[in-house]
């Protein structure tokens, strides 16, 4: 992995797709404008279950054809992928909507747009010339226009010349989509085709993607071409079997099996096995018990044992953890000689961590070890269960056991990301047991042999602690050194700021003679120390004459849409922009302060990323300037001190937990409910009100920032009061207080940096670290409101 991409304090994960698939425009629009080709955007992960780190939970799910069932013969007349004769296929769910208002529509497409700015878009165009830079927003909107009309024929002429046009930004793909659409809509499936090949090839997946694809499908079938049809069809059906266009997909290559033209059968076993498993992957329990349920609905043998167990996994991902229980014993009872009979008894084991008790606990670790013990059973079911052994014995503080458990699973020969996990725990259990020597080889070896591991700072701070804790205080600072030049302003990197600090200020080592610890000698491939970071205003602003005519059209066309009350869709613009150009500090500015300003943290994180990578990483928190208004706002800074008045919280602490939680956007409202800044539930913010003489009290107050941070400090402070420190406070903040109590009990007569490594959760952990570096980045920013 990238250096860059292991500066996650910056960021906040974003959940669901994000607008940069805009920074890819279609090929033909790119041909005709060197110069102006984005890189590929990085796309946000979805948050893991807090209680279990989402682990693959299962044999391989085959999506070939089931062997049960014989292949269908050939479809005949197929040349090239294409038919002689094109098939037109009866009228389906599959068919293109009626009318214009239910198809699928790009985001630029749902935005406003003032009609006095549509009235004034010819001049526009004429001021900017023939081929202007609102030549092809004006195509774009018109094409629009007739599409919603139902004038298919026209709107697909307009939308293809807004495609094609090498100004038109992000309208390329949006364009391509809406041509397609009217190309079918116009009779012309060939060509539609082309338009949805086109959008799919330019760049990376979002929620249009189903569409697509049920779209190709559909004309690749019409065409004839069956084994296109197939592929698209299949890819969807697999993919995303919860949504609706997955249904129309199955019921179109239902047909297309039924009637010779396809080999793959969307209602065969192994696939519905298949489709219910990644539902549950993808966090949508429900729509797997339907496909579980429709499965054992069909005459015909079945597997009832992955039946079974993967109705226990919906289940847990319901958090019907008592259900779950059920269903993973007793496939494990009744069907032990099954191959599912192990992660059976591995997702039993995930519901008891779930519990507190101390039997169930017992009961966790007996099974555990019998599948980690068992050598009949394949090595990834042992692979997962030694972890989950490692981090249920750390969490009972029994490390000298958790040791030889990080062994077990770094030995079992796979390698991967499990045994990388395991290799890098096992050093810190030797230095929090005191095996000195033992965690300075353990550590030196994981950096030697994993130099771009994202913990690569982690075990960089650990050899360096290990160090001291012998009382080698030069090799000490050269570690903590090391992390400075590699990574100054990531969690490891601020951590060893303060250790080195620690070892400067008594005088028991001067920095300026210590020469930094980067990787042990003979480390292959290791990345070097960035080069001394741009950060903004290290280079003069960009003049507009030095910037390729073209893009600097279409960043006077972002200003205009900015200030004609467009901003969402000129950030959709700028972001091209910014990917186009990244050397442009200042494009790279404009887009991250408009995308912050809209609370569009995802395409803000690319182009941060992407141009002021290594300023993030290592350069000075002084030099940040507008980087730092933009990416660390201090925003409600009296409120917060109001709130704080007679509380020894530091606040920059809820500066970075409310970044963390909201990214100061006073309005957000969670999934699961939770409001505002401090991201309080409504019944959490009640019994908070109660507590400070807040009447009357209703839900909707907590959309006001100062009324949400007067509850959330008084709910931090409070549990402040009974744990005494920002890490456990935190983790009870995350994790909540009762999974905190079985963690003190094993873990809490840790320092607290020790028990934040050892936080079991991985999500709970990355939390408590997160929010702990926005604080202590905040402590070096300059200071202001």
């Amino acid at each position: 992995m990238s250096r860059t991409a292991r500066f996650f304090f910056v960021f906040r994960p974003v959940a669901g797709w994000i607008c940069l698939v805009c920074l890819l425009t279609a090929q033909a629009a790119l041909a005709q404008s060197p110069g102006l080709v984005p890189e590929a955007p990085d796309m946000a992960a979805s948050p893991g279950d807090p209680a279990a780190p989402d682990i693959p939970g299962g044999p391989d799910m085959s999506t070939g054809p089931d062997p049960s069932v014989a292949p269908a013969a050939p479809a005949t007349g197929v040349v090239n992928g294409a038919s002689e004769q094109p098939h037109a296929m009866p009228p389906g769910p599959w068919s293109l909507p009626g009318t214009p208002a239910a198809l699928d529509m790009p985001r630029s497409a749902s935005l406003a747009v003032p009609p006095d700015f549509l009235a004034a878009l010819p001049t526009l165009t004429i001021d900017m010339g023939k081929n202007g830079a609102f030549a092809p927003f004006a195509a774009y909107e018109q094409g629009l226009s007739l599409l919603r009309a139902g004038r298919n024929q026209e709107a697909a002429t307009a939308l293809a010349t807004a495609s094609a046009h090498p100004l038109a930004g992000f309208l390329a793909r949006d364009a391509a989509l809406l041509a397609g659409y009217a190309h079918e809509g116009a009779g012309g499936a060939a060509i539609a085709r082309t338009f949805y090949e086109k959008w799919l090839a330019a760049g990376p997946e979002n929620s249009l993607t189903p569409t697509v694809l049920l779209r190709l499908g559909a004309t690749a079938a019409a065409m004839g071409d069956f084994p296109a049809a197939r592929d698209a069809l299949q890819r969807l059906c697999l993919s995303r079997p919860w949504m609706v266009q997955a249904k129309s997909a199955s019921a179109l290559a239902r047909e297309l099996f039924a009637a010779g033209r396809s080999d793959w059968n969307p209602d065969a076993p192994h696939v519905a096995l298949a489709q219910a498993e990644r539902a549950i992957d993808a966090r949508r329990p429900d729509a797997a018990v339907a496909i579980l349920d429709r499965l054992a609905s069909v005459p015909g043998e079945k597997d009832v044992a992955r039946l079974d167990y993967l109705r226990g996994k919906a289940d847990f991902a319901k958090r019907r953890t008592d259900a779950a229980l059920a269903r993973f014993r007793g496939v494990r009872e009744r069907f032990p000689a099954s191959p599912i009979a192990p992660w059976a008894a591995y997702h039993e084991a995930r519901c008891l961590w779930r519990k507190t008790d101390p039997e169930s606990a017992r009961r966790m670790e007996a099974l555990l070890r019998g599948v980690v013990d068992d050598p009949a059973v394949e090595v990834r079911a042992r692979e997962v269960s030694a972890r989950h052994l490692m981090l249920l014995l750390t969490e009972q503080g029994r490390l000298a056991e958790a040791l030889t458990a990080s062994d077990v699973l770094a030995g079992l020969g796979r390698g991967g990301e499990l045994a990388e996990q395991a290799r890098g725990l096992s050093g810190v259990l030797c230095f929090a047991l005191g095996r000195m020597e033992a965690a300075t080889s353990r550590l030196s070896e994981f950096l030697r042999d994993h130099p771009n591991s994202d913990w690569a700072p982690g075990a960089r701070y650990w050899l360096g602690r290990t160090r001291g804790a012998v009382g080698d205080d030069a090799g000490a600072a050269a570690c903590h050194l090391g992390n400075a030049a590699l990574c100054k302003n990531t969690y490891y990197g601020l951590r060893s700021a303060a250790q080195l600090q620690a070892l400067v200020n008594p005088g028991r080592v001067n920095p300026a003679s210590v020469q930094p610890f980067l990787y042990p000698s003979g480390t292959q491939a290791a990345p070097p120390p960035p080069a001394s970071p741009d950060c903004p205003g290290a280079t003069p602003p960009t003049s507009p004459g030095a910037r390729p005519p073209g893009l600097q059209a279409m960043q006077e066309r972002v200003a205009v849409l900015d200030a004609s009350g467009m901003p969402e869709l000129a950030e959709l613009d700028l972001a091209f922009l910014a990917a186009s150009a990244p050397a442009d500090a200042e494009l790279a500015l404009a887009h991250i302060r408009l995308a912050t300003r809209l609370f569009r943290l995802g395409p803000a994180t690319a182009t941060a990323r992407r141009t002021f990578g290594d300023c993030l990483l290592c350069g000075d928190p002084a030099r940040f300037g507008p980087l730092a208004a933009a990416l660390y706002p201090r925003r409600h800074t009296a409120a917060i001190r109001v709130a704080l008045a007679g509380s020894d919280v530091s606040e920059n602490l809820i500066l970075g937990l409310i970044r963390q939680e909201s990214f100061f956007n006073a309005q957000v409202v969670s999934s699961a409910g939770a409001v505002g800044l401090m991201q309080l539930l409504p019944q959490t913010a009640a019994n908070m009100a109660a507590r400070v003489g807040l009447k009357p009290f209703s839900a909707k107050m907590l959309t006001d920032p100062a009324t949400n941070i007067r509850l959330g400090v008084e709910y931090y402070t409070m549990r402040h009061a009974q744990y005494g420190n920002p890490e456990h406070t935190l983790c009870s903040y995350n994790a909540g207080a009762g999974k905190l109590a079985v963690w003190m009990q094993g873990l809490g007569n840790l320092e607290p940096d020790l028990f934040v490594e050892f936080i079991p959760y991985e999500e709970t952990r990355d939390y408590v670290r997160k929010v702990l570096t926005n604080a202590m980045f905040y402590e070096r920013l300059p200071p202001g409101d």
